[in-house]
C-alpha cells in the first residue's frame, strides 16, 4: 500500500477529526497560532501539522528521506478545502540530512506568515529560522499567565530564544525585562516583536550570551528579579556548562535561585519526552524540602495542543499529573536574608 492510499485509509479521517475540534479557533482569527493536530497524541505521530495565521506548517517525522512528500501533498488538498484563505504551506522534515529541508520547504504559496498574533499581542515569527517555528505553541497558557501576573514586576528570561515569554510579560505591564539567549540572531525576532507593540526601549534590555556566564555576572553586580523563567533546550553543552533537562533539570534552578528577590517566582518548564510528570515532581520535591522553595503551581498546555485526549499507546512516559509533557511549574521563592531590592 502506498502513502497517498494509506492516507487516504487512515489519516484523513484523524486529521479531519482534529480539525472539526478546533475550526471555531482557526476562523476566529486569521492571525491564530494553533496546533491543529498532534500526531503522537492524535493517532499518527509520523505527523504533527500547526496553522500560523494562514500558513500551515506541516512537521514530518518519517526518518526515510523525500517519503514525507506524498503524504505532505494530500495533507495539503485537505487543508486547503478546509480553510479556503490558506495562504502557504510549508513542510519540515525533522530527520532530513538537509538542514534547508529540516527548516522547512515550501510546498505551496510564496512567503510563509512573518506576524501572528495571540491573546491581543502581537509576535513577530520566522518559520524557517530553524527546525521549529520559532514561537513555542505548548507555552500558549504560559504567555497568559504572564499577561495577567506580570505588572510591576522584574523578569528575567533565561533561553529567551525568539523572546515570547518576555514579550507577554512586557505586554502584561512588567516594570523591567531581562532576554538572553546564546544566539544573537534569535533575539532580534524579540527586538522587532517589541518594535510592533511600541514597547518603550528603556522597558528591557537583551544580552546575548552563554545562561551560566550571564547569570553569574547579575548575580556578582546584585541583580534580583520577581520573576525569572527557565525554558531551557532539551541539552545543551557549552565551556560553561551542561544542560540536560532528563538527567540534571534541577541544577539549572539552584544556579538561579540567588537571582530570585523575597516571594519572587520561577517559572520552570520541562519538555523531556522521556521523562514522566511523577519523575519531574520527584526531581523538584527534593529542593522544597525547607520552606525556601515550594510548589505553588502548574500551567497546563493548551487543550488545543495535543487534542483533549492521550492516545498513550504513542507516548515515550506518562506526564501525569501534568496534562502534556510540556511540564509547566511556577515555584514560590523566600530568602534566608529577606531581600527584596
Amino acid at each position: 500500500m502506498d502513502q497517498v492510499t494509506s492516507y487516504n485509509l487512515s489519516f484523513s479521517q484523524l486529521f479531519h477529526k482534529a480539525f472539526l475540534k478546533r475550526e471555531k479557533q482557526i476562523f476566529e482569527n486569521g492571525k491564530n497560532a494553533l496546533r491543529i493536530f498532534n500526531g503522537f497524541t492524535e493517532g499518527f505521530p509520523e505527523i504533527s501539522i500547526d496553522l500560523y495565521g494562514r500558513t500551515l506548517v506541516i512537521h514530518s517525522f518519517n526518518k526515510t528521506e523525500g517519503n514525507a512528500y506524498p503524504l505532505s501533498t494530500a495533507i495539503g488538498e485537505d487543508a486547503a478545502n478546509w480553510i479556503p484563505d490558506l495562504k502557504c504551506i510549508l513542510l519540515k522534515e525533522r530527520f532530513s540530512k538537509n538542514p534547508k529541508k529540516q527548516q522547512g520547504t515550501i510546498l505551496f504559496g510564496n512567503q510563509p506568515d512573518v506576524e501572528i498574533a495571540e491573546w491581543d499581542t502581537r509576535y513577530k515569527i520566522n518559520l524557517q529560522l530553524n527546525r521549529d517555528c520559532s514561537f513555542y505553541l505548548d507555552s500558549s497558557l504560559l504567555r497568559k499567565w504572564l499577561l495577567e501576573n506580570a505588572a510591576g514586576k522584574r523578569v528575567f528570561n533565561t533561553f529567551a530564544y525568539t523572546g515570547s515569554l518576555g514579550m507577554a510579560a512586557l505586554a502584561g505591564n512588567a516594570k523591567f525585562v531581562i532576554q538572553t539567549d546564546l544566539n544573537p540572531h534569535f533575539l532580534q525576532i524579540f527586538s522587532e516583536t517589541a518594535k510592533i507593540n511600541q514597547i518603550d526601549p528603556k522597558r528591557y534590555r537583551i544580552i546575548p550570551g552563554n545562561f551560566f556566564r550571564v547569570a553569574s555576572d547579575l548575580r556578582q553586580n546584585n541583580n534580583l528579579f520577581d520573576t525569572v523563567i527557565i525554558d531551557p533546550p532539551f541539552f545543551s553543552k557549552t565551556d560553561d556548562g551542561i544542560v540536560d533537562q532528563l538527567q540534571n533539570g534541577i541544577k539549572l534552578i539552584n544556579k538561579i535561585r540567588p537571582l530570585v528577590a523575597e516571594g519572587g517566582n520561577i517559572i520552570t518548564i520541562n519538555n523531556a519526552l522521556f521523562l514522566s510528570g511523577k519523575e519531574y515532581l520527584a526531581q523538584l520535591e527534593k529542593i522544597c524540602t525547607d520552606s525556601f522553595v515550594q510548589i505553588k503551581d502548574f500551567i497546563p498546555v493548551p487543550t488545543s495542543f495535543f487534542g483533549g485526549e492521550f492516545n498513550q499507546e504513542h507516548m515515550p512516559a506518562d506526564p501525569a499529573p501534568f496534562n502534556h509533557s510540556t511540564k509547566i511549574v511556577i515555584l514560590e521563592v523566600h530568602r534566608k536574608d529577606g531581600r527584596y531590592e
